[in-house]
């Protein structure tokens, strides 16, 4: 009996070990109890989740979650935002307001460095460890990235996001790139609908330089795109193409953690339920999962993880190398308490 009981645990961790996941409210409470009931290898943090003390009781809020993490997994707990600046920044004033990609690009790379170490102390102090920024893609013009982005040319891009990394890191805060394969020539907002990528492979080798060159940089984690790519010849959008994976595991010799963006997003769960997306990007190489907002999502996709673990397509996965990477990366974390 006490082998199945130590069994089920070990599955639940692992499951869980697979999920980043959000929340609605701004009180401790409801981390804690995603904590305590899922396990997951982290949390993201949003502008609703802002507490009404303020950076004090953020900072409180922070230690209190990985307090609990340790002492119900052993492991530290991820905590992640989106800080890239301008338009996708979560804490309000008078925190640092990091100024959008456009912005940094006309400041030049040196200030980029700075304004992201500054911003960099000021997240670690308060507890978070992972920024999900900056964004890699390409400016088009008309694109729904085009504010978001460093530039259209692939070595400014490459220059001032390695600026903005290299702050981040030197302060203390890991980074995560996106959104791979390159998500500047889309017109629609994967937020609304799944969008395509009208590229060919020849112009899509030009959006992939960024991410090549922050990955021999030792960039920390990759976020991938919920877009279809028909320029290389794949039917399925990059969260749940092999190929997509692949391409950035075989050759790009990515190493850290691929994480998928939000599956709460139109254009995925428009098409399918959320726990099936989660096992289907999991399956195809996907480390972490994010589901960043409901949590009957979240409990769907774990029970579905389990279920996987024990009997699915994720059986044989259990010891495999997404483990691996995850272990090591919050190994990492862990040296910093």
């Amino acid at each position: 009996m006490a082998f199945f009981v130590k069994f089920k645990e070990e599955i639940r961790f692992k499951a869980g070990l697979r999920l980043m996941i959000g929340w609605e409210g701004n009180e401790l409470r409801e981390p804690l109890k995603l904590i305590e009931e899922f396990s997951p290898a982290g949390l993201i943090f949003f502008r609703r989740n802002y507490p009404p003390g303020g950076a004090n009781e953020l900072r409180d809020q922070l230690a209190a979650l990985q307090r609990r993490a340790l002492e119900l997994t052993g492991r530290p707990l991820i905590l992640a935002l989106d800080n890239e600046g301008g338009l996708v920044k979560r804490l309000p004033p008078p925190h640092i307001q990091l100024p959008g990609a456009n912005e940094q690009a006309e400041r030049g790379a040196v200030l980029t460095r700075s304004m992201a170490f500054s911003s960099g102390q000021e997240l670690k102090e308060l507890g978070f460890n992972l920024n999900l920024a900056p964004v890699l893609d390409l400016m088009v013009p008309e694109a729904i990235m085009a504010k978001r982005a460093y530039g259209q040319e692939p070595e400014r891009v490459i220059h001032l996001a390695q600026a903005f990394v290299s702050g981040f890191r030197e302060a203390g805060v890991f980074c995560c790139g996106k959104h791979f394969p390159g998500l500047g020539a889309a017109l629609e907002d994967p937020h609304q609908v799944v969008s395509t990528v009208n590229l060919s492979q020849a112009q899509l080798r030009d959006h992939l330089k960024p991410f090549a060159a922050l990955i021999e940089k030792g960039l920390a984690a990759i976020m991938t795109s919920h877009c279809l790519y028909p320029g290389l010849g794949l039917k399925e959008m990059a969260t749940f193409s092999p190929e997509i994976m692949a391409l950035l595991r075989n050759e790009l010799n990515f190493e850290g953690l691929a994480l998928s963006d939000d599956l709460e997003m139109g254009a995925v769960a428009n098409q399918q339920k959320i726990g099936q997306a989660a096992l289907e990007a999991l399956r195809v190489g996907h480390d972490l999962v994010l589901i960043c907002r409901k949590r009957p999502l979240i409990e769907e996709t774990h029970r579905i993880l389990v279920e996987s673990l024990v009997v699915g397509p994720l059986k044989s996965e259990r010891f495999g190398p997404s483990f691996t990477r995850l272990e090591s990366f919050l190994q990492g974390l862990k040296n910093d308490f």
